[in-house]
């Protein structure tokens, strides 16, 4: 069962959560999808058994190839490229890695080469495996970092996997819930909370996922929070109380389950109560979803090979394909990819791929 655990804001105690849970789970996986600023090491101080670096694929080009056409330049929808004073320009800051420049160009100038733009650790710590994702600083976005993370601490389905989802509510996070089991909602008890909860909320009602929600730093009186999850009928699993104690172990990276009983006693309480309403949810095939997913990996700039592109034979790179003009010499086999490489394009424009993310 994959459980992930996320909130509207980062300092809620989403790593307090998903740490702590991951701790009495017994056999049990960590993956720490805040890729921008993983700390869920920090408290396991797993053995390293395994760094893997993540490449995204960039554009080159051969000069003595190319003709300056302006073919790729037309094609790209996100000004990735660019033909200046008789030369092309590619911005690999704004690239999507979508492949399509090297498929449309009638002169086989353009091909790919790997850029690095992270990588993650695989570790064990007692009975917990450990799986950082970790973002280059600069980089753009840390999708194929997440879902190399997944797939790789996905493996042992035997095991609970807690996943620490990034803060927020944008693409990133979406990627990380997307086959999630059930999601663990984590907020404040304040007004301010009560609106970051709405977003994630927003969330995983938009993907029908299983939920419920987690108050942390209780205070033992009525609040916004308590109030917002009246309105919307949503069940609170648990709460940990606003306490100097915990607030002390939890900021010198201790685990609070190893070190204090009655925190062991709540987390096993929280832990079995997850189960126990995951055992009456029936998962959804989302379909909806699962083209809503594309869109966004390709808004945030994380369009990889395992969609159209992908299905393209080696020798659909090679081959000439047709420009605007119509030229007939491509197969249909890559025709259509180059026409689905398009249509995604154009379903989000640059402007509104800053909107959403």
């Amino acid at each position: 069962m994959k459980v992930a655990v996320l909130s509207g804001k980062g300092g809620t105690g989403k790593t307090l959560i998903s740490v702590n849970l991951a701790a009495v789970a017994g056999l049990s996986t960590y993956i720490d999808c805040d890729v921008e600023e993983p700390n869920g090491h920090l408290f396991f101080k797993p053995d390293i058994v395994r760094e893997e670096l993540i490449t995204v694929k960039i554009p080159q080009v051969d000069n003595e190839r190319c003709a300056g056409c302006r073919t790729c330049v037309q094609f790209c929808n996100y000004n990735a490229l660019a033909y200046v004073n008789n030369k092309l320009i590619i911005f690999d800051d704004v690239c999507h890695s979508c492949g399509g420049c090297v498929l449309v160009c009638p002169e086989s100038a353009l091909s790919e080469m790997d850029k690095v733009i992270g990588k993650i650790e695989i570790g064990v710590s007692g009975d917990v495996s450990v799986y950082t994702g970790i973002l280059n600083t600069g980089e753009a976005t840390g999708i194929p970092i997440i879902n190399r993370l997944l797939e790789e601490g996905s493996l042992d389905e035997n095991k609970s996997i807690l996943i620490d989802c990034p803060p927020g509510s944008a693409c990133i996070v979406m990627e990380s819930i997307k086959d999630a089991d059930y999601c663990v909602l984590v907020a404040e008890p304040t007004l301010f909370g009560a609106h970051n909860l709405n977003m994630v909320y927003e969330l995983v009602k938009l993907f029908e996922k299983p939920f419920g929600v987690v108050l942390n730093k209780d205070l033992n009186e009525e609040n916004p929070v308590d109030q917002f999850c009246a309105d919307k009928g949503i069940e609170i699993l648990g709460r940990i109380p606003f306490d100097h104690t915990l607030a002390s172990l939890n900021s010198n990276a201790e685990i609070v389950v190893y070190k204090k009983e009655e925190y062991r006693e709540k987390f096993v309480s929280l832990f079995e109560t997850i189960m126990e309403k995951m055992q009456g949810e029936t998962p959804s095939d989302e379909p909806n979803i699962v083209s809503l997913m594309a869109k966004r990996q390709c808004c945030e700039g994380a369009v990889n090979k395992q969609r159209d592109v992908q299905r393209c034979p080696e020798e659909a790179r090679r081959s000439p394909v047709p420009s605007e003009s119509g030229n007939d010499t491509a197969s249909g086999q890559e025709r259509m990819c180059v026409d689905a490489l398009r249509d995604e394009q154009s379903d989000v424009s640059p402007g509104e791929e800053r909107g959403a993310s």
